[in-house]
């Protein structure tokens, strides 16, 4: 019994714990300077997480001009980063009422999830780069389908998938 006992011990003590399967500090520098004409605001902030096993990692970025108009765009990693669960139920309906949209659309060959406030409200893009990876913007400054989605075209989306792997 004591052997069993020192065994599991020396195993549990010598077995490697899991890596993080990834840095947010890797998607620093492929964040723009500018977007939708918005310039960055401060640093970014990031975080990783690990927890029984599991691991995620996130980053955001504020950006935003002088009129008062704002982005925050967010970049998560992992199967229980924020937002994960949100796009994957998203993904499963479509609806559009008189003040809200939500709709599954791709954008440059990814599938992507749009929920849009039409009446000025916060609208959200999400954007899976790599399955369990989203680009997120959030914003109130643009009230309308195609100016959220235009946010994605100053972005390297194909760049932030290719740093996950």
């Amino acid at each position: 019994m004591r052997r069993c006992i020192l065994l599991f011990m020396l195993v549990f003590i010598f077995t490697p714990l899991p890596s993080h399967a990834f840095d947010y500090n890797n998607w620093i520098p492929l964040l723009p300077d500018t977007i939708a004409g918005l310039n960055k605001q401060g640093d970014p902030d990031g975080m990783n997480m690990e927890r029984g096993g599991e691991s995620w990692s996130a980053l955001k970025q504020q950006y935003a001009d002088a009129a008062g108009n704002d982005i925050e765009l967010s970049i998560v990693t992992g199967s229980n980063a924020p937002g994960i669960k949100q796009f994957e139920s998203m993904q499963q309906f479509s609806v559009e009422t008189a003040e809200r949209m939500v709709d599954t659309l791709e954008i440059s060959g990814y599938n992507s999830v749009l929920n849009l406030d039409k009446t000025g409200g916060k609208s959200s893009l999400l954007i899976a780069v790599q399955d369990q990876t989203l680009v997120i913007f959030e914003t109130a400054s643009f009230d309308n389908e195609n100016s959220v989605i235009s946010l994605a075209d100053d972005v390297a989306l194909s760049k932030i998938a290719d740093a996950v792997e």
